[in-house]
């Protein structure tokens, strides 16, 4: 029996559950269930088959769901615990944050679906999308007493992506360690009046950089970095050593690959991206707004695998 065949029959039978289903819940929605298309059929139906449709994605991809050109895509992302503990030892690389809510900068309506990473600090959501229209979003991360995080943007289009990662700073190393630090080191390093506001960071990565794998380093050392536009009174780009420690005396990119620009003026869009011989790399956007200010976003991070990881396939370590 071919696809649209299995589909159909699938649909069928949702419908009949939806006429003989007279439950008060059945309207009702899963809060990781957003909707950015209208769709002639309850919610609950929908949820019936995203359920259906576990063990064959296609069934919610196919772009032509319920007699309409929807496709739901799946989008799913770990919150990586990163940084030092006090005593100066580096937090498990594999550590992650639960009970940290996620949502969606460009549509603030989805602060309130309350979507939350897991026990294991994992997070999910399902977007329900006029199909061949990509959608643009960044990714805020708020967990009381944490540093509230927002990333770069990320297309969604008519494909699930379920390695989406972020790096999340542990807050006593952020106040205690590193913010002392960076704003001790810019004061005595020709930035006297420097006050913190704002940072943004990006990863040069080899290709295989992501924090979905264990292989360490994963910066592409000799990079230097690129920033559109690169107006105002921006303080960077500063590029991280291999101890993974902003550092003004570097000039392009460690093992670590780390880049942190400071600063960045509100109500643009920023383009960044990285230049090496015979290497080619992606560029990646940030959007930061006033709104951002409200949110309580201090940190902006693109992590791999969304950062900038060019063509280079050597090892770790290489260059």
């Amino acid at each position: 029996m071919s696809l649209k065949h299995c589909i159909c029959l699938t649909l069928m039978s949702f419908f009949l559950v939806a006429c003989g289903d007279s439950s008060d819940d059945f309207g009702s929605t899963n809060p990781n269930v957003l909707f950015f298309a209208d769709v002639s059929v309850p919610p609950g139906v929908v949820q019936a088959l995203i359920d259906e449709s576990e063990g064959n994605p296609q069934m919610r991809l196919s772009g032509k769901l319920f007699g309409q050109n929807i496709t739901i895509v799946k989008l799913r992302g770990k919150t990586n615990h990163f940084g030092r503990h006090l005593s100066g030892e580096y937090i498990d690389y594999d550590a992650t944050v639960p009970d940290t809510s996620v949502w969606i900068a460009e549509y603030p309506w989805t602060r309130e679906r309350d979507v939350r990473t897991d026990e294991t600090g994992w997070w999910t959501m399902y977007v329900v999308k006029n199909t061949g229209e990509d959608l643009e979003f960044s990714f805020i991360y708020d967990r009381e007493g944490w540093i509230t995080t927002k990333s770069n943007i990320i297309t969604v289009d008519d494909e699930d992506n379920t390695d989406i990662a972020i790096q999340y700073i542990d807050p006593d190393f952020y106040n205690v360690l590193m913010l002392p630090f960076v704003e001790n080191m810019l004061r005595t390093g020709g930035y006297p009046n420097f006050f913190f506001e704002n940072a943004m960071v990006v990863t040069v990565g080899k290709s295989w950089a992501s924090m979905h794998d264990d292989r360490l380093p994963h910066g592409d050392p000799g990079a230097t970095v690129t920033l559109s536009p690169a107006e105002g009174d921006i303080i960077g780009p500063v590029y991280f050593n291999e101890q993974v420690i902003p550092d003004l005396t570097w000039e392009s990119s460690s093992v670590d690959g780390g880049v942190v620009w400071l600063n960045m003026p509100r109500n643009t869009i920023y383009h960044a991206s990285a230049r090496k011989a015979g290497v080619e790399y992606p560029t990646v956007r940030f959007n930061i707004n006033d709104a951002d200010v409200e949110a309580g976003v201090q940190l902006y991070i693109a992590s791999p695998p969304d950062s900038l990881e060019g063509s280079n396939e050597s090892p770790p370590g290489e260059p």
